[in-house]
């Protein structure tokens, strides 16, 4: 399966300039990216040559969708697998600087394996600021917590906020009551912690997995 929505939204690109350059519709890109169908030769070719193997390799994804009369596990002792809900946005590995998705309902939410239980939702990391234990591409499987009562410090969290939704390591603000100190991995200067209040968190996720993308 190919992300090819992932790819167009990390090279800032709009579907009519994919479709311009695999010489296509723009609905033959809509329906590419609803599906995460694999690229075709004449496809991945072009975007190699534009924007790199590395690049185009990064969002090529394990095939985790499985079909709706697939899902349930009749032994009721034991599963080894699970389903959740991929969300249809990005977590974004950077700083507050994008917009927040609209809100969405399951109905809009694609239906995914977790290989763990206890999994609220699923979301795709975007972003360099995480790597590498959580690469640009990957999707992480995030349970919801209640912050009031105990944020464990140091853990990585999927912080849904007003300005949009990002991954983070998670710290003590020191000095600044009621806010939460956001740490990147990465140690890039670029990518610098920043304060994010609490009372402008609209819901806050610890982070259980990360399915890497290959």
């Amino acid at each position: 399966m190919y992300d090819l929505k992932g790819f167009r939204q990390a090279f800032n690109l709009t579907q009519n300039q994919l479709a311009e350059l695999f010489n296509c519709k723009q609905s033959n890109i809509s329906g590419m990216e609803k599906s995460m169908r694999d690229l075709e030769p004449h496809q991945k070719e072009a975007l190699i040559k534009k924007y790199g193997e590395a690049s185009v390799n990064k969002f090529v994804v394990s095939s985790f969708l499985k079909d709706n009369a697939n899902k349930e596990n009749t032994n009721d002792t034991y599963k080894s697998e699970y389903t959740t809900y991929l969300l249809p946005m990005s977590a974004m590995g950077g700083s507050l600087t994008r917009f927040a998705e609209p809100g969405v309902t399951l109905q809009n939410c694609e239906a995914i394996i977790s290989p763990i239980a206890d999994v609220d939702f699923a979301i795709t990391v975007y972003g360099e600021s995480m790597a590498p234990e959580y690469p640009s591409g990957s999707r992480i499987l995030i349970k919801k917590i209640n912050p009031s009562i105990f944020i464990d410090w140091g853990k990585t969290y999927v912080l849904d906020t007003p300005n949009g939704v990002i991954v983070k390591e998670i710290h003590e603000c020191k000095g600044k009551e009621g806010y939460v100190t956001c740490h990147s991995i990465n140690p890039d200067p670029k990518f610098s912690d920043f304060d994010v209040p609490l009372s402008e968190v609209y819901g806050m996720y610890r982070v259980l997995m990360c399915l890497s993308a290959k």
